[in-house]
């Protein structure tokens, strides 16, 4: 079973878990009822690590990989929306290092054993680097415009195990994306390659026929 790293006090590890971004991570447990536990697993788009964190300690996965860029674009802007939230695009690029340093140690321990696995670079750069039919189940959460979304899916669903489960965040929602999560997932469930298991707390889960 996973517990919180040595070092971290145990009130600043209940404060993580209690904070508003674990709650919203928490409302995705419902797919630990399905997803395999013991296996390889891949987490596309990792922002703080929230929901890695519960990944590690509800499903038990023998790898989790981790893929999140972590940078902005070379002019400043984020790869999945505006940079006005941080003022400017060298305040978001020191606050992705910052993330991106808390990530690193937030797993230190994981890191070391090689249970957790870095890969800080684009989505569709990561998924070249696995096998196909290597995980057990994956969850993309990277950018959210349907023309990346469409591209994940495409990069990532062959490097699933057949019976394995897709899931992803943010479906039926409109967002600044408009609806590019739900556009490029519907089509992608129009296809018949997958089955879809559940729609459910904007979430969504497909298994791989």
């Amino acid at each position: 079973m996973y517990r919180p790293a040595p070092g971290l006090p145990g009130r600043r590890w209940i404060e993580r878990v209690l904070s508003s971004s674990a709650r919203r991570a928490a409302k995705r447990d419902f797919m630990f009822d399905v997803l395999p536990k013991g296996g390889v697993v891949i987490e596309v788009g990792v922002f703080d690590g929230d929901f890695s964190e519960r990944i590690l300690a509800l499903n038990e996965p023998r790898i989790l990989h981790l893929v999140d860029p972590w940078f902005t674009r070379d002019d400043g802007t984020l790869y999945d929306g505006p940079t006005q939230d941080f003022g400017s695009g060298e305040a978001a690029s020191a606050a992705l290092e910052q993330q991106f340093q808390l990530v690193s140690q937030r797993f230190a321990k994981e890191i070391a054993s090689g249970r957790v696995v870095l890969h800080r670079m684009l989505s569709h750069e990561a998924a070249p680097l696995f096998p196909d039919g290597h995980f057990d189940w994956m969850y993309v959460d990277a950018s959210h415009f349907y023309d990346d979304v469409k591209r994940d899916l495409g990069a990532f669903f062959p490097k699933l195990k057949q019976g394995g489960y897709i899931a992803g965040d943010d479906y039926d929602r409109r967002g600044i994306w408009d609806h590019g999560v739900t556009r490029a997932v519907d089509e992608f469930r129009s296809g018949h390659v997958a089955e879809t298991i559940r729609l459910h707390h904007h979430q969504f889960l497909l298994r791989k026929r």
